[in-house]
This record gives structure tokens, sequence and C-alpha cells, in this order.
């Protein structure tokens, strides 16, 4: 059976493409500013986190992300001179469009949102940056990383060059992937990644727990050293996204296979056996969607629809009607 999720993986690499021939709003291009805030919640989020990283390794700007909930309930010095970006791809969630609403009505910042096609226009919106069509399934994928090539495309106002070269990567890039191992233990697994990487695993996670309803943790490789690494056992699998320009991953190796614990590690270098061995820049798009394939081959050995987020089970559909999102 092919799922809706499996599609929307498989269809992510045309999207870009299309989305790559769609201008940026001008409006950007007028902006002047020295900081930006990143505005989000579940996936957005870490939308939100890459694209922090991302401004701060092109632009080589003051970047901040926020959870939506935490920008509306707690207090930022953001300024009429900042730039507050919030992710949202149904554009209906209640504390990002608050989130808008405050930092335009009560901050006097400039306000840009990034989101879905046909998604409800936001009077509190500045500019407004569209994707891709709405989501057909409740785990998403492909507005995930349309929102994360809409980013590239803005940094690369700053960056000339970037854009070009991810052309040149996405030439190569190739779908589906063969995911020849499964995690052993998949009731007791970890997921873990550095830098960039770590907003890789939560989502990551985020999408197994959606579609496979596995109680999935995720960390940072550092963080998970100090402390969690304790709850490492025989019976633990971990998923690392690593990358060969850190080390720090070597300590979480040798402390995995001397307790035993099954570790996974999925490193840029992986992707020379299919991409281009000299553009390894956007390795961790590339780990990110390995993940979300990951997701549906969890799903599908535990038999359960990564289509639906248990919508299709009536207690948890009665349950889902007393929580406003």
């Amino acid at each position: 059976m092919v799922f809706l999720y499996e599609t929307n993986i498989l269809n992510q690499p045309l999207e870009w493409k299309r989305i790559l021939d769609v201008p940026l709003p001008s409006g950007l291009c007028t902006l002047d500013f020295k900081r930006i805030y990143f505005v989000g919640i579940g996936s957005s989020f870490w939308i939100a986190k890459i694209a922090e990283f991302l401004w701060r390794e092109y632009v080589l700007m003051d970047a901040i992300t926020v959870h939506s909930y935490d920008f509306v309930n707690s207090k930022y010095f953001v300024c009429a001179n900042d730039v507050v970006v919030v992710f949202s791809h149904r554009g209906t969630k209640t504390f990002s469009k608050r989130a808008l609403e405050i930092a335009k009505t009560h901050y006097g910042a400039t306000t840009v949102l990034i989101t879905g096609l046909q998604s409800p226009i936001s009077t509190n919106t500045d500019i407004r940056i569209e994707t891709c069509p709405q989501e057909n399934c409740g785990a998403f994928t492909i507005s995930i990383t349309s929102a994360i090539v809409r980013i590239l495309q803005w940094i690369n106002m700053y960056s000339r060059g970037l854009i070009d070269r991810f052309r040149i990567w996405l030439e190569s890039f190739r779908l589906p992937f063969n995911i020849e191992r499964l995690p052993k233990f998949h009731r007791k697994l970890i997921v873990v990644g550095d830098l960039v990487r770590e907003a890789i695993a939560h989502e990551v996670a985020l999408k197994i727990s959606e579609t496979s309803y596995l109680p999935v943790r995720s960390y940072g490789i550092e963080q998970i050293l100090h402390g969690p690494r304790v709850t490492l056992d025989k019976e633990t699998s971990i998923i690392a996204f690593t990358s060969s320009s850190q080390d720090r991953q070597d300590s979480l190796i040798k402390y995995a296979s001397t307790v035993g614990a099954e570790l996974i590690e999925i490193n840029d270098e992986w992707q020379h056996q299919s991409f281009t061995p000299s553009l390894k820049e956007f390795s961790w798009l590339a780990q990110l969607v390995w993940g979300q394939q990951l997701a549906l081959q969890l799903a599908r050995k535990v038999g359960t629809n990564p289509d639906t987020v248990r919508k299709d089970q009536s207690i948890y559909a009665e349950a889902g009607k007393d929580v406003t999102l």
C-alpha cells in the first residue's frame, strides 16, 4: 500500500524545483534590520531552528528561535528594527497567529509569515512567503522542506551563489533512499544529532511518533552525553545524525559500544555513495529526508497508518476534540 505520507516524501524534490522558480516577495529586498526572530510550534519550531543555524552561518547576523507559545507568553527584547518570522503551514494555529499580532502591534516589528498556499490571510503580516499546497495527511513532510527551501532563497540575497550550489546538489538527489537497516529496539529508540542536525533529530523523532506512535526520545549529542547516556543499555537503539566536520560523536559511539547499545550513524559521508562528493553543504537536508523515510519504514513494521495520526481510532479522535491548537 502506498500512503499519502510516502507520496509526499517522494514528491519533495519536484516541489523544491518548482519553488526555486517562484520569486520571493520584493519587499524582502528592502528590509533593513540587524536581528531576526524565527517562531513556530511543532514541526514549524524545528524549521525555525534550522533557519536559525543557516542564518547565522551564511548571513552572520543574530538570529533567535522561539516557540510560538513562549513568544506570546514571555517578554522578549523585540524592537521595531527587528524582523519576526512565523512559520505556520496551515496559518491557523492559535499561538502562531497571536505571535504575529504581538510582534506587529506590541513590538512594532516587521512580520513575515512563511505559510502554505491558500492558508488564511493575516492582517498582522507585512510580508507573506508561500511554500507548497496544503498537506493532505497529519504528519507534515513536504511543507517542512519547502519552507526550508524558501529560507535558502532568502539567505541567497546575502550569500550569493547558495541557490546555484543547491540546484547543482538537487540534480544529484535521488529518492527513495534504500534504508537497509532498521533499529532493532524500536520501542526504546533515541535520535540524536549535532549542531543543525540536532534540530533534524528532534524533527525526525516527531515524525516517528506521529506515524508509528512509538515513544522515541531525541537529544543533541552533547546533551545526551551530559546525563541521558546512563539510560542506554543492550536493548536501546540510537540513530545518530552526524557530520565528518565534528568529532564529538566519537565519544557517544564508544560509550554505546561499551554498554552494548545499538548505534546507527547517518554521517554526511554516507551521501557520497549517491551524491556529488564535493557538495556536502546540504547533507543535513538529505539526512532529514532519510529520517522521514525511516519513520515510514517503522510505521510499516509496527503496522500503523502514517497518514492518520490516530484520527482513525475513536478514542483518540474523541480525546482530540478537547485539544485546541
